[in-house]
């Protein structure tokens, strides 16, 4: 009985800690990812070319989600990236502008920072209507009048040229795909053929659009990495129509189109194992990487 009564104690004791981990802990570990990316088609004078990502902030007004978007700011100016990329989820929801406006408004780069929305932004997620505070909503038109006041331009079914180092750049947001905003084929529209296209999506799901073979590069969030990485499981819960493994990391989607999804800084629910929150500084390579992962 002794013996019995240890090992439970033992287990709940465990339990606890490991709770404890989950919810206080690694949720506040943010980390600078540095990742080389190899395109195939990238001209030798775009290479070493900085881009810092940001994702799913989920600003509102509480203490832990300001301090989590000031540090992920903060960071990503430390790395002095060329171009700076938001890829949705800046507001847990829509009448949060004004604080994720204010929040996001430090980030600066030479050749620009631009985002797309995502769903808690439009306040289309499952949940908030059954657990979430109410609220008048805020029109998307309002969102990108806020964002670039503070010099960040909301890319919403559209795209935009850069000249950078002599080269074109076209960089193209889409409405975020998990609730059926996206129109890719507007965002091409009358697009010119350029030496290195991003395409921002908040959601992955954009992969499966036969255009999204446009990109070179894609840039997601959406997933915060699945939070919950299970050893030889993987994450048991990603928020995409397909393919769980597709929840984080950098991975090839096309033969010619390489993408990243970002596990994110916050979350809607505040729970991380094996999977703390990031900032992404990707550094630009010719080249093709062999080893990187398929998900098509």
């Amino acid at each position: 009985m002794v013996g019995t009564s240890i090992i439970l104690w033992a287990a709940l004791l465990v339990a606890v800690a490991l709770i404890y981990y989950v919810r206080h802990v690694e949720p506040t570990r943010l980390q600078i990812e540095q990742v080389e990316v190899h395109l195939d088609r990238l001209p030798r004078r775009l290479c070493g070319l900085r881009i810092g990502q940001i994702s799913d902030t989920h600003l509102r007004n509480s203490p832990r989600t300001v301090a989590m978007a000031a540090r992920a700011v903060a960071e990503t100016m430390a790395q002095r990236p060329d171009l700076v990329c938001i890829t949705g989820d800046v507001g847990h929801r829509s009448w949060h502008v004004d604080v994720a406006a204010r929040l996001m408004a430090p980030l600066a780069a030479e050749h620009g920072v631009y985002a797309v929305l995502g769903n808690h932004d439009m306040d289309e997620a499952l949940e908030l209507e059954a657990f979430e505070e109410k609220g008048d909503s805020i029109p998307v038109p309002d969102w990108m009048a806020k964002m670039s006041a503070t010099g960040i331009e909301v890319l919403f079914n559209t795209h935009r040229c850069l000249r950078i180092n002599d080269s074109l750049v076209v960089i193209a947001g889409v409405g975020d795909p998990s609730c059926g905003h996206e129109d890719l084929a507007a965002a091409l529209a009358d697009a010119p053929h350029g030496d290195l296209h991003i395409l921002l999506s908040h959601s992955p799901d954009i992969f499966d659009d036969p255009l999204a073979e446009w990109a070179d590069l894609i840039l997601c969030g959406h997933t915060h990495g699945g939070q919950l990485q299970l050893p030889y499981i993987g994450t048991p819960w990603a928020p995409v129509w397909r393919r769980r493994d597709r929840a984080a990391g950098l991975m090839r989607v096309t033969p010619d189109t390489v993408a990243y999804v970002s596990r994110g800084v916050s979350s809607g629910v505040r729970a991380r194992l094996n999977c703390p929150p990031e900032v992404a500084v990707f550094t630009l390579a010719d080249g093709h990487d062999d080893d990187l992962r398929v998900v098509t």
